[in-house]
């Protein structure tokens, strides 16, 4: 007995020494830890937005607009939302729920992880408006002291109003009266219970939650919030199951002005980076953006229907303009991947060269039977051919035999994973799609030599003057600089005399790559890609709801039209540097006809111009293959008249020899003659031949013998005597 006392002495010893070191040591730690109720009026957290000249833009902040709210002019269905989904013991705890943090400690234990948290909606007002979002033990501790002041402070709702107007709802809207007028366009007191549930779901992912740029994902947390209320009995199950099956309508507020745009783009981009904190205080983005050129492609418009511009700097790889509601919109980029998904990746293996024939045909792999954008085939046509008139059987049959295995080792390099998918992907079939900027960033690797560069819309952040984080370009080998350069040949060769050819006028090396996303009925996207050595410039338009748009909006049109407006706007001082040839590439001019029917590449100065990696190029010259020939041969005697008939092939010297007793006779040189006639003198036997060269090279006909005899030519009937 005695020793069972000593152990429960002893044991409530250690526990008092314990919680005595615990408080001497929470008593220390924040002892500089104190409630400032000016921090819940006069908000820091101010977002400033500067263009590339340092101009203020935009600045995002609590105060932005119409902001706050007294808690009498909202709704209860709307604070239970955010009390069943952030802290359903508010009313009860004192600022700190010990219970909740107890099964928090529990369950992060059993999950070897802290996933969960137990901060309570005072904690998370502290948090936000006294403190940095640093995980340590020392900012959680003076979080506890400052929650335990507040909550002797303040009454209740008046906490739930300080919090409710400071928190963080995202695209740069502080407090519920701003989230509400930027999604929904109204008050937070209008607010139905369905919309609350949505804001309050959106505040523990602002980006991920985001019901502009990932609507579905905003919807199922609205449906976990409405759970938690059904739980907490602030609705019944059978409004639960109405809500659940409701959609939100949104009615997203955007200011209407030349840089909203650029400006809702970076702010993505800020609260998708591992930098982003929705509290810090006194933020400053300096941007890329170039406020001229944002002004005018702001100009360039297509009618009724959406459209996205985006222009980027080969130099500082910074996005200078944007147009376009939600910048991380994916869609199907449809025949743009062609270049860097099936030929490059080809190309850089050596399985296909420029030059290489591929048979443009009507074909069924596994049951997949592509086809042309104007339904017809073309036969025999080269690599250059497909990729600048964006036919659709080579890209599918080449990647076919190239297998879409092989060509995600190439694309996963640029961020795109097309692994474990079908051929069709060689047509822009991708899941999930492509946003303008990715597809517009995988064209970095064929103005850079083949690297991947990502753009970026943000070139460094300040907090409080200090800076943490400075955009440094990053790039990634992924195609050999020959294989960019002949891809870069291919698509000049398609602004002359391919599907981008509204690009032709240029005076300037300009490589672009069009796509059409659609089918009889109308198309969905319409896009172009096209670049300098200086930059990119991506367009699309469609309709953001996926909606049809009229089979005569292609990217061959509209969007390249808007590109040549933008590129004639970026150009107008000072033209662009050409592509500069890498030493190891020969060009070399190939005859054509050969080509595309005996698909042997011979050399020929009037030939059609093809790039080859070194080692690569042919050897055969014209002079050498072409053979001179002689065809469609006939001879005719009609009484003492010879004729012959013939034609030639790749001569460009013709012989007729005649032979008469033994003796051989030149008869005829010349070029360019189908037919000879001429007149019998005497009885006996001819022979007559033709002689053909090119060059070095000659071949020789020799005609049926004559046997022209007395006997079967009377005086009075020869035609030779009677023209006497």
């Amino acid at each position: 007995m005695k020793k069972i006392l000593k152990i429960c002495l002893f044991l409530i010893l250690t526990i008092s020494v314990i919680i005595i070191t615990f408080l001497i040591s929470f008593y220390f730690a924040t002892i500089n830890a104190k409630l400032n109720p000016e921090n819940f009026t006069n908000p820091s957290n101010k977002v400033q937005i500067c263009s590339n000249l340092g101009n203020e833009i935009a600045v995002k902040n609590a105060k932005n607009n119409v902001n706050y709210v007294n808690i009498e002019d909202i709704n209860d269905y709307t604070k239970n939302a955010f009390i069943a989904i952030e802290d359903r013991r508010f009313y009860s705890h004192n600022g700190v729920d010990y219970v909740r943090i107890l099964g928090a400690t529990l369950n992060n234990i059993k999950s070897f992880s802290f996933k969960e948290g137990a901060s309570t909606i005072t904690q998370q007002l502290v948090k936000n408006t006294h403190l940095s979002s640093e995980k340590t033990i020392l900012r959680k501790l003076k979080e506890i002291k400052i929650s335990l002041q507040v909550e002797k402070t303040y009454e209740k709702d008046k906490i739930l109003e300080l919090y409710l107007n400071s928190i963080y709802f995202g695209k740069g809207a502080y407090g519920i009266e701003n989230a509400s007028n930027l999604y929904f366009s109204k008050s937070a007191k209008d607010l139905t219970v369905n919309e609350s549930a949505l804001l309050a779901g959106i505040i523990k992912a602002p980006n991920k939650y985001s019901p502009i740029t990932n609507y579905d994902q905003s919807i199922s947390r609205k449906n976990v919030v409405l759970k938690a209320m059904l739980d907490c009995e602030y609705i019944t199950n059978e409004n639960y199951e109405r809500l659940v099956k409701s959609k939100v309508n949104l009615n997203y507020s955007n200011e209407n002005d030349y840089f909203s745009d650029y400006v809702n783009a970076v702010i993505l981009e800020y609260e998708n980076s591992n930098y982003f904190n929705p509290y810090a205080k006194n933020v400053k983005i300096n941007t890329f953006l170039d406020e001229d050129l944002q002004v005018n492609i702001n100009k360039y418009k297509t009618e009724n229907y959406s459209n996205s511009k985006i222009v980027i700097d080969n130099k500082t790889h910074g996005i200078i303009a944007y147009f376009g509601k939600n910048s991380n919109m994916k869609r199907s980029p449809a025949s743009c991947v062609k270049p860097w998904l099936v030929y490059a990746p080809m190309i850089n293996d050596g399985f296909i060269k420029e030059s290489s024939v591929i048979k443009d045909e009507k074909v069924s792999i596994n049951g997949y039977s592509p086809k042309n954008y104007n339904g017809k085939f073309n036969g025999n046509v080269t690599v250059k051919t497909a990729l600048s008139d964006s036919l659709n059987v080579p890209p599918v049959k080449l990647l076919n035999d190239f297998t879409v295995e092989k060509a995600n080792k190439y694309t996963s390099k640029m961020g795109v994973n097309i692994k474990d998918q079908s051929i069709s992907c060689a047509l822009g079939s991708i899941s999930d799609g492509l946003s303008l900027k990715d597809l517009s960033d995988c064209y970095s690797v064929f103005n850079n030599d083949g690297n991947y560069i990502k753009s970026s819309f943000i070139e460094s952040v300040y907090v409080n003057n200090v800076k943490i984080y400075q955009y440094k370009p990053k790039s990634t080998s992924v195609f050999s600089e020959e294989t960019a350069f002949i891809i870069n040949d291919a698509l000049k060769y398609a602004t002359k005399n391919g599907t981008s050819k509204k690009l032709r006028s240029l005076p300037y090396d300009i490589c672009a790559k069009t796509g059409t996303n659609g089918n009889e009925n109308g198309n969905f996207d319409a896009l172009t890609i096209s670049y300098t050595t200086d930059h990119i410039i991506g367009v699309w338009i469609g309709n953001e709801d996926n909606s049809l748009i009229p089979n005569s909006v292609t990217g061959g049109n509209q969007p390249t039209q808007i590109a040549y407006n933008i590129l004639s706007k970026v150009y107008e001082e000072k033209s662009p540097l050409p592509f500069e040839t890498p030493s190891n590439i020969v060009k070399l001019k190939i005859d054509n006809e050969i080509l595309l029917n005996d698909n042997v590449e011979v050399i020929s100065e009037d030939g059609e111009p093809y790039c080859y990696i070194k080692g690569t190029e042919p050897k055969i010259y014209y002079d050498n293959y072409v053979l001179p020939n002689v065809t469609n041969t006939k001879i005719n005697v009609k009484n003492s008249l010879v004729t012959l008939n013939f034609a030639t092939k790749n001569a460009n010297f013709i012989q007729i020899d005649k032979t008469y007793n033994g003796v051989k006779t030149t008869v005829y040189k010349g070029v360019n003659i189908t037919e000879y006639k001429e007149y019998l003198q005497d009885f006996g036997i001819y022979n007559y031949s033709i002689t053909v060269k090119n060059g070095d090279k000659t071949a020789t006909f020799n005609y049926p013998s004559i046997n022209y005899l007395d006997k079967n030519h009377s005086i009075l009937s020869n035609d030779k005597w009677l023209t006497l």
